[in-house]
């Protein structure tokens, strides 16, 4: 009843409002996006996004023409579309620092044992946030370690 009642407040705040149910489950949601959102550009997407651009930049190939032809295609993503630019220019501010990451990522992990889930790239991707945290480097951005 209170969420119906605070669902005209919500639908001014954000795109979309979804009753999650026990008290709780809307923190789960957070860590399961959040470790997808980490498991993908760690594992693959970004990895496969940035040699492209420099792929791209080196074989003399605009790479903001490179950009707009992604945005087109069916590979068009809201990550490209973030990342893309500020890559190009080589900058790297924190959005979302790795040290925050790293924390979801163990957290996601412990409930993926509490419920008996096999994580194993979400698990190979928290050591390389763990590494990349050893390394002094958690403040920067946790989207920018294809790298590592």
């Amino acid at each position: 009843a209170l969420y119906d009642e605070a669902l005209p407040a919500f639908d001014i705040l954000g795109k979309k409002s979804f009753f999650l149910g026990e008290v709780g489950n809307g923190a789960k949601m957070k860590l399961v996006v959040n470790m997808i959102m980490a498991v993908i550009p760690r594992c693959s997407m970004m990895n496969a996004f940035s040699e492209g651009l420099t792929l791209g930049e080196r074989s003399g190939l605009n790479p903001t023409t490179l950009l707009d032809v992604l945005d087109l295609g069916a590979i068009s993503n809201g990550m490209f579309k973030l990342k893309g630019p500020t890559m190009l220019q080589n900058s790297y501010s924190p959005a979302f620092p790795l040290k925050h990451q790293q924390k979801d990522m163990r957290l996601a992990l412990a409930l993926g044992d509490e419920n008996v889930v096999s994580m194993p790239i979400a698990a190979a991707a928290n050591e390389a946030f763990k590494k990349a945290r050893s390394m002094g480097l958690g403040d920067l951005d946790s989207r920018n370690f294809h790298i590592i």
